[in-house]
């Protein structure tokens, strides 16, 4: 179980950078960038639940990202 929750933080973190670069214009410097990451890099906010129910869609990450536009 302490595996999976380290693959839950890890993607988490890996979400919050390209958050970050989509959101946070590139020619910003990259103190922004890294306080936007601390300031959502929370151990809640990447919380699992085991359960035994079926999700029938299911919304990627890459999907979501690419409707950000600035």
């Amino acid at each position: 179980m302490d595996f999976l929750k380290e693959l839950v933080e890890l993607q988490h973190l890996l979400t919050l950078e390209q958050v970050s670069h989509k959101l946070l214009n590139d020619d910003l410097d990259d103190f922004e960038k890294e306080q936007f990451i601390k300031k959502y890099n929370k151990r809640n906010y990447c919380l699992v639940k085991v359960c035994n129910c079926k999700m029938k869609e299911c919304v990627k990450v890459e999907d979501l990202l690419s409707k950000i536009s600035m």
